[in-house]
């Protein structure tokens, strides 16, 4: 059964109907963008409101594109070159988003074919069968034949009925109609098939251990053919949950307690060890098997199972119910033992013993359990009726994969619906129903269905993608090294504090920065444009050659914060009072002081022009070698300052 997140996803690339191009094109999502606005530390943490469930699907919707990408990409890898094959596998770690994926996934379409040569191996002959006689120039062998039924003629036949039953017989049946009306049991059941319902619920249980092995080795492959930069944080975190239910966490306590006597038990396991290679038994792979000593199983219901995996010192299965399992198994099984005694009405005392035990009831409660898991499961997907049948539509589809198509998911990473699935998906009865698209998929032969793809791939490649621009919330940056981080930081950033977080090499346009304080953040050849501070305290963050452009700083109080070769126009201090920041080879016009009182903060080599100081006392500033034009001083009262070497024009 598919996860809802796994329909979620399915349904998603149906409403984008199946063409990547358009569901490429349709994304905004960037793998850094959404680590750094969502990433807690330990997984992507989204608040599922109309932007964060935007936000959700088209991450889903890349995960799902760069997946079938990957996949194509690893089937085209195994017929180019080496050094094609590194290329392609250097360039989709490289890769950001999925359109750059997709220019890798081109590249490796359009190499040349190449196959390594094959070394062929030639087997030695093999000796002649000494069954085999030659007749001439023909080679003859003896096959014995098996012996089928064989028909017996008698000259009467009796056939048995329950009246002439004996009375071990008739006292068994006696004792299980007892049991089953003390249970409140109508009706009768024969112990075969209760054991055929044993046998059902084990061979679900395998096919469910398959299909979980197989999807762990589908999501680990699709995790190691993904670039680096796609969060696979949704994919480990599925992983986990399946081992999970191998290993639940209340096993824990129990390997906490099992601890407690590994060391004993681990000695007997040498001992055993060295006396089966004392007996010259094969001892390879020992320390995987598991021993079982003196543990006789009583009425088992199923045989044991890997017996090539466990060690069997003195544990027979005695009084089995069925008789499977090895030679000593069926010897000692009940009904083995019922006809070596030839005791009559057998069949009838394993009626009583299968109902007597309580074996039949714990098939039936398991059996029930199974019913109300998919009622349990459309509830808590939600209320919504549409939103249920989406659900249920793919896992129908889920459940109609054939064993060639699961065959080829394991093989290629995906696979191609038939005409059926394609009515399921698109049916009349789909909440995604679409004739254009049913008759569309339709008349694509098999032939075309991969060209189908690459096309599409191509197409996402040569397209150029439609952003929107998003802001960043709730999302703090924290010890991480901002290089080439432009295109985030130029979107609004609000509630989002930055500590120790140095930006380098990341212009910003469009940016303003909101409720964001900024703590020991070096801003280093970072030019920022129409990207204001507002209410944004400042400690510790030295702005070094980032020039600055209708930038201005209002509410944004500060404590060394230098400003050195960093130029800034139409970029005032409003409301922002500064201590020990100075300026520093930094000139600077239009970009007035107002209501900022500072304090150690001279002005050093940076001219300045049209930037009066309104209201704004200074207390210990000096301005040294710094000519300034047009800039005077406005009710702002100077305090232990000096003016050193430079002249003033209409001031």
């Amino acid at each position: 059964m598919v996860s809802l997140r796994g329909s979620l996803l399915l349904g998603l690339l149906v409403t984008c109907n199946v063409l990547l191009v358009q569901c490429a094109l349709n994304l905004n999502m960037n793998v850094e963008d959404m680590e750094k606005r969502y990433y807690n530390g330990r997984a992507l943490d989204i608040p599922l409101g109309e932007e964060g469930t935007h936000e959700l699907h088209g991450h889903w919707i890349g995960q799902a594109l760069s997946g079938l990408m990957a996949a194509v990409a690893t089937e085209r890898a195994e017929n180019i070159a080496k050094h094609h094959r590194d290329e392609l596998f250097a360039c989709s770690k490289k890769a950001s988003d999925i359109h750059q994926h997709a220019k890798c996934v081109v590249k490796s379409l359009d190499a040349p074919d190449h196959k390594e040569e094959k070394v062929i191996q030639v087997e030695e002959a093999k000796a002649e069968d000494n069954d085999v006689q030659w007749v001439g120039g023909m080679a003859v062998a003896r096959a014995k034949r098996s012996a089928g039924p064989r028909v017996v003629s008698k000259s009467s036949y009796t056939l048995n009925d329950d009246n002439d039953a004996n009375p071990f017989a008739m006292l068994a049946k006696h004792l299980t109609s007892t049991v089953r009306a003390m249970k409140h049991k109508k009706g009768a059941e024969s112990w075969h098939e209760t054991l055929l319902k044993v046998k059902k619920l084990e061979h679900q249980q395998k096919e469910e251990d398959a299909k979980r092995d197989a999807l762990k080795k589908r999501l680990r492959s699709m995790i190691e053919a993904m670039p680096e930069n796609v969060d696979t944080t949704h994919k480990q975190q599925a992983l986990k949950q399946l081992e999970e239910v191998e290993h639940p966490k209340n096993m824990t306590d129990v390997e906490a307690k099992k601890e407690a006597i590994r060391i004993p038990m681990q000695l007997m396991r040498e001992a055993v060890k060295i006396g089966m290679q004392l007996t010259g038994k094969n001892v390879s792979h020992f320390d995987d098997k598991t021993i079982k000593m003196v543990s006789p199983r009583f009425f088992s219901v199923v045989p044991d199972q890997d017996n090539d995996e466990t060690v069997n010192l003195i544990s027979p299965s005695l009084f089995s119910l069925h008789e499977d399992g090895d030679e000593l198994e069926r010897v000692l099984s009940l009904p083995g033992l019922f006809k070596r005694m030839n005791l009559k009405g057998q069949d009838a005392w394993m009626d009583f013993i299968i109902e007597a035990s309580g074996v039949g009831d714990i098939v039936e409660d398991k059996l029930k359990k199974d019913e109300p898991n998919a009622k349990r499961d459309k509830e808590l997907r939600g209320s919504r009726e549409a939103e249920t049948q989406k659900v249920e539509t793919f896992e129908k589809l889920d459940k109609s994969y054939s064993k060639d198509q699961i065959a080829e998911m394991d093989k290629r990473g995906y696979t191609f619906l038939s005409n059926d699935q394609l009515d399921l998906v698109y049916g009349d009865d789909s909440p995604y129903k679409s004739n254009h698209f049913r008759e569309g998929f339709k008349n694509i032969s098999k032939e075309q269905q991969l060209d189908f793809i690459i096309n599409n791939i191509r197409g996402i490649a040569a397209a150029k993608p439609n952003r929107t621009k998003r802001a960043i919330e709730f999302s703090p940056f924290i010890l991480q090294n901002l290089v080439f981080v432009g295109q985030t930081l130029s979107q609004p950033v609000t509630l989002s504090p930055l500590v120790l977080s140095p930006i380098t090499l990341s212009p910003a346009v469009l940016g303003p920065i909101t409720l964001s304080p900024w703590v020991f953040i070096p801003l280093i050849l970072s030019p920022r444009v129409l990207s204001p501070l507002i209410v944004s305290p400042l400690v510790g963050s030295p702005i070094i050659l980032s020039p600055l452009v209708l930038h201005p700083l209002i509410l944004v109080p500060g404590v060394l914060n230098p400003f050195i070769l960093s130029p800034f126009v139409l970029s005032p201090f409003i409301l922002s009072p500064q201590a020990l920041t100075p300026l520093i080879l930094s000139p600077f016009a239009l970009s007035p002081l107002i209501l900022t009182p500072m304090v150690l903060s001279p002005l050093i080599l940076s001219p300045f022009v049209l930037s009066p100081i309104i209201l704004s006392p200074q207390t210990l500033f000096a301005v040294v070698l710094s000519p300034y034009a047009l800039s005077p001083l406005i009710e702002s009262k100077l305090t232990a300052s000096e003016v050193v070497l430079s002249p003033s024009w209409l001031s």
